[in-house]
């Protein structure tokens, strides 16, 4: 595969939301993908992509099975105050390297945004003092 090919293709595998329990957007994404490579495409109860191939050598054939994580860890909206969305982690995301991260918030439509660390009056009294580093 050519260096731009699979540039594209994991353009298209990464751009898509995909929080987890949300995978709908990239399932979309990986089904349109495979369609032209496999000879049936499906979904399992708990929504994977699964695509088949038929072989064409005498039985018994090799097998091979590819297997690929669709979610991603992300950001879920909690709540909202003065302007601020208050922000719960989905998946083990690590906080200390939020502050500055641009994120996508999707909603009626996507808006751009950034997370910012919130100011302090805004903090739980207990946590106005703490040094954050």
């Amino acid at each position: 595969m050519k260096t731009t090919n699979l540039s594209n293709l994991l353009k298209k595998l990464t751009i898509p939301a995909g929080l987890s329990g949300y995978e709908e957007s990239i399932s979309r994404e990986v089904e349109s993908l495979w369609k032209p490579l496999v000879d049936e495409v499906s979904r399992s109860r708990l929504g994977s992509v699964l695509g088949y191939r038929k072989g064409s050598a005498e039985p018994p054939r090799p097998r091979l099975m590819m297997v690929a994580h669709q979610d991603a860890i992300g950001l879920m909206v909690s709540g909202i105050r003065e302007g601020f969305l208050r922000l719960t982690e989905i998946g083990g995301v690590d906080h200390r390297i939020l502050p500055g991260q641009l994120v996508q918030v999707h909603g009626k439509r996507t808006l751009p945004a950034i997370v910012v660390q919130p100011p302090t009056f805004l903090l739980p009294p207990e946590a106005q003092k703490v040094v954050f580093r």
